[in-house]
């Protein structure tokens, strides 16, 4: 603790929290809390990213939400067209999240990055 700190601070509960970590995935997500839980945005150099929510107070074997992320556009929108989810999942495990990440960044270069990369390479610098 230092004299910065509110006299009521505690960073115990902080160092308790569980994490929950993806090292099979070389993203780093971007971590938010929301309510009842914690959101992952993920984004892959290929154009594609993924939400997961945690969500508090379920078992681990059913605490997880999975959504394909589209991130061509400025805010990541859902995105339904690709094989590896074709819409909203919940009630899969961290396993099970994994593997879709995995697959999710895997995933072939989205079209509008291919296609831009088309338009840069018949420019003249």
């Amino acid at each position: 603790m230092t004299l910065l700190d509110p006299s009521h601070y505690d960073p115990a509960p902080l160092l308790l929290m569980d994490t929950v970590h993806f090292p099979e995935v070389l993203a780093v997500p971007e971590r938010r809390a929301v309510e009842g839980g914690d959101l992952l945005t993920f984004r892959f150099a290929n154009g594609y990213g993924a939400a997961v929510t945690r969500m508090d107070g379920c078992a681990l074997l059913h605490a997880f939400e999975f959504c394909v992320l589209d991130c061509t556009p400025f805010q990541p929108q859902p995105t339904s067209h690709t094989a590896v989810a074709s819409g909203f999942l919940s009630g899969i495990s961290r396993e099970e999240v994994s593997a879709l990440l995995v697959q999710t960044e895997r995933l072939p270069r989205h079209a509008r990055l291919q296609q831009a990369d088309e338009w840069l390479g018949l420019q003249d610098f």
